[in-house]
């Protein structure tokens, strides 16, 4: 597994990577979407998003 994510930001020293529901993507804190009780990706979360 990579240090760091797909943004470029490196996963933080014992908090470790999030894993998105939906591509299983390793992804930092900061690109981490939680929706109720799952955590995808920000470029997953965003193809989830219904259209306005």
């Amino acid at each position: 597994m990579s240090g760091a994510c797909e943004c470029g930001m490196s996963h933080e020293a014992g908090a470790g990577p999030t894993t998105c529901r939906e591509c299983g993507a390793p992804g930092c804190r900061s690109c981490a979407v939680e929706i109720e009780t799952n955590t995808y990706c920000r470029w997953c979360a965003t193809s989830l998003a219904p259209a306005a």
